[in-house]
C-alpha cells in the first residue's frame, strides 16, 4: 500500500473515533481500528495532532461536497428531488457537526495557518451551490428566480433547519419539545416550494 493510500485508510478509520472520543482518542485505538501496528501511524503522520488536522481537512474538503446531486434523476418532481437532496445534506452536516463538537469539547483548536481550513470550506460551499443549481435548472422556466439564486436560497433553508432543530430542543435528548413543535426538513422544503399561504387563500385574494 502506498503512503497516500495508507494515509487515507488511517484517516477513514480515525474519523468515527474522533466523533466518539474527540481529542481523547489514542493512537492505540486508531491503530486497532485501522488494522495496523501503532508504529505505522507515526510512519505516516508526524504526531496525533497532524492526523487530527488531516481528518478535519478531509471532512471540510471540496471533494466531500455532495456530488451525488449531479446524478439526481431529472424525472422526479422538484419537491421530491429537493427532499432527497435536503435529507442527504442534513445527514452530512450532522456528521460533520458531531465530529467538530466532539473535538472542540475536548480542547481542539482549528489550525487556520495558511488559510487552508477557510479555503476548503469556501470551495465546498461553491461546489454545493453549483450542484444545487443543476437540480433547479430543469425547472428554470417555472421558477420565479434564476436557478443559481434558488440554489443559494435552498442552501439557506437547509442551514436554517439545523437552527430550528436546536431551538425546538430536538438536538437535546433531555429537552421535551411541545407537541407539534418539530419542524421537519420536508416541512421546510414544502414551504420553500409552495409558500406558506394556502392555495385557496391565494385564489380568493386573486379574485378581489
Amino acid at each position: 500500500m502506498s503512503t497516500e493510500d495508507r494515509r487515507a485508510a488511517i484517516i477513514e478509520a480515525t474519523l468515527p473515533l474522533l466523533a466518539e472520543h474527540g481529542m481523547k482518542v489514542t493512537t492505540g485505538q486508531i491503530a486497532k481500528a485501522a488494522g495496523i501496528a501503532e508504529g505505522t501511524v507515526f510512519r505516516v503522520f508526524a504526531d496525533k495532532q497532524e492526523l487530527i488536522q488531516a481528518c478535519v481537512l478531509k471532512v471540510m474538503s471540496p471533494e466531500e461536497a455532495p456530488r451525488y446531486l449531479e446524478t439526481l434523476p431529472d424525472d422526479l418532481e422538484l419537491s421530491e428531488r429537493l427532499s432527497r437532496v435536503g435529507h442527504e445534506m442534513v445527514a452530512g452536516m450532522r456528521r460533520v457537526g458531531a465530529l467538530m463538537h466532539a473535538l472542540m469539547a475536548t480542547g481542539y483548536k482549528p489550525d487556520r495557518s495558511g488559510g487552508q481550513f477557510h479555503r476548503s470550506r469556501q470551495e465546498s460551499l461553491r461546489i454545493s451551490i453549483d450542484a444545487l443549481t443543476a437540480v433547479f435548472e430543469p425547472e428554470a422556466a417555472s421558477l420565479r428566480l434564476p436557478p443559481r439564486r434558488a440554489a443559494q436560497m435552498f442552501l439557506g433553508v437547509i442551514f436554517s433547519s439545523q437552527f430550528t432543530r436546536q431551538m425546538t430542543g430536538r438536538d437535546d435528548p433531555h429537552a421535551a419539545a411541545e407537541e407539534g413543535d418539530e419542524v421537519t426538513i420536508d416541512d421546510l422544503i414544502d414551504v420553500f416550494v409552495h409558500g406558506v399561504v394556502k392555495e385557496e387563500t391565494k385564489r380568493k385574494r386573486g379574485k378581489r
